[in-house]
């Protein structure tokens, strides 16, 4: 089992609106990006977040969205989603179970 990691913000800055790992409509959030006020590379005047999401439609596809483009899922839209995913995983399970039961019987 993976232990927890945490990632701490510096208190003058603004705290990120979304986290690591949530699942948005756009997909899975795996990557977060402060951007200071004034910032030359943006040509932002506000600080912002940009937010990483790993597409839910193409796993080789990120894209850098700034928070007003990211929109988090309902939590009936998140239970559905998860349970989908459960049910995958557990038909993964109950193959593998079939294979390592015919190499036992072989």
């Amino acid at each position: 089992m993976e232990t927890p990691k945490f990632v701490s913000v510096p208190n003058y800055w603004t705290s990120p609106k979304y986290s690591f790992g949530q699942r948005t409509k756009q997909g899975v959030i795996v990557g977060i990006q402060y951007y200071p006020p004034n910032d030359l590379l943006t040509g932002l005047c506000n600080e912002s977040w940009r937010y990483a999401v790993l597409d839910k439609n193409d796993f080789s596809e990120v894209s850098h969205l700034e928070k007003e483009k990211i929109h988090p899922l309902t939590s009936i839209e998140l239970h559905t989603e998860l349970q989908v995913e459960i049910e995958a995983y557990q038909r993964k399970i109950l193959i593998l179970k079939h294979q390592l039961g015919a190499i036992s019987n072989a």
